[in-house]
């Protein structure tokens, strides 16, 4: 149970950091923030595991692509495109519950994504430098228990 407890906490967590800092960006700290902030919870729960599914494959596509760095560069490299992808998306999902479709929207957007991005890189990092090993690692572990 101490092993998988903090893997179970780990979207949620994410969830809700990220989440919170973009519902602060758009709509600031007032009697809207709370429900907006839930709102915008529940759906960053939804689409979060969506988007990492995907960060597998840019691992994959990174380390094909640019074989010559060291493998530090390369997670560095797969960091960094984490950030943004979870950043811009989120951003997206957040700012479209927050805000109304119109000409406020592109800022609104930018607001949420470039205030979450510090933070997003905070995750990415940890994600690919700490989480990732040791997952790859569980799971190798019960690839060998089955074989």
């Amino acid at each position: 149970m101490r092993k998988i407890l903090p893997h179970v906490l780990l979207l949620p967590s994410v969830a809700l950091l990220l989440s919170a800092v973009m519902t602060w960006a758009n709509v600031g700290f007032g009697d809207e923030f709370l429900p907006r902030w839930g709102r915008s919870f529940i759906t960053s729960l939804v689409v979060l595991p969506l988007i990492l599914v995907s960060l597998g494959a840019l691992e994959r596509i990174v380390d094909r692509t640019l074989t010559s760095r060291h493998w530090v560069g390369r997670k560095l490299v797969v960091a960094m495109l984490t950030a943004l992808a979870i950043e811009s998306v989120l951003a997206l999902v957040v700012t479209l519950i927050n805000n109304p479709m119109d000409s406020s929207f592109g800022p609104a957007w930018w607001m949420a994504f470039s205030r979450s991005l510090p933070a997003g890189v905070l995750i990415g990092l940890f994600m690919t430098f700490y989480m990732k090993p040791k997952m790859d690692r569980m799971a190798q572990a019960a690839r060998s228990a089955r074989a």
